[in-house]
């Protein structure tokens, strides 16, 4: 038996959505303890390319469409560890995630155990991570890549964020919103389905 786990936030049709002014999201800069730039695997994808991709899963009010390099993001996810992203050093890996108004945030991550070690040896290809804003360590994320796509929740000063698929089985196209965006009966939290 096979279990998959799926965030679900739901969908509400409201066909006809498209990217909505930006929304007000203060970013701190990266401090100077940060050597190099974190690189961006995040590309903004103009409306009417966005347009082109079709209707989205989910219908919040206002968000951006982006395009992920997954290759790249995984190649450097591959490289984050347990010990580097505790902070007490600096070291490890700072990714750059976006929000809905185009802005990127910088966090320093960590790979995460949610599964038992030997169902985490039976499905390797089912990542998750866990990070801190640079600079502002009270701000988190809990991001999770698996053979779907990305599916990250940001909590920024009091908000909470989401970066989901635009679409089912497209892994290079991500709509970023705020969770206050979602209409009614649209928030859902984990749950799991059997196969």
């Amino acid at each position: 038996m096979t279990f998959v786990f799926v965030w679900a936030i739901g969908a509400v049709s409201l066909w006809g959505n498209s990217p909505a002014a930006p929304e007000k999201t203060h970013v701190q800069p990266m401090p100077q303890s940060v050597a190099q730039p974190a690189p961006s695997f995040w590309q903004p994808v103009g409306a009417v390319q966005a347009k082109r991709l079709g209707r989205p899963r989910l219908q919040p009010r206002h968000y951006r469409v982006v395009r992920l390099n997954v290759a790249g993001l995984k190649k450097a996810l591959a490289t984050a560890t347990s010990i580097g992203a505790t902070g007490a050093t600096g070291a490890g890996l700072v990714l750059l995630l976006p929000l809905p108004d185009g802005s990127l945030v910088g966090y320093r991550m960590r790979p995460t155990q949610v599964m038992a070690p030997e169902l985490a040896a039976k499905y390797p290809e089912l990542q998750t991570y866990a990070g801190q804003e640079i600079g502002n360590t009270a701000n988190d994320v809990r991001l999770e890549l698996t053979p779907a796509g990305l599916r990250a929740m940001l909590i920024r000063n009091g908000r909470t964020f989401f970066i989901e698929p635009y679409r089912s089985a497209d892994t290079q196209h991500y709509l970023c919103f705020a969770k206050d965006s979602l209409p009614a009966g649209s928030k859902k939290g984990f749950e799991t389905l059997e196969k």
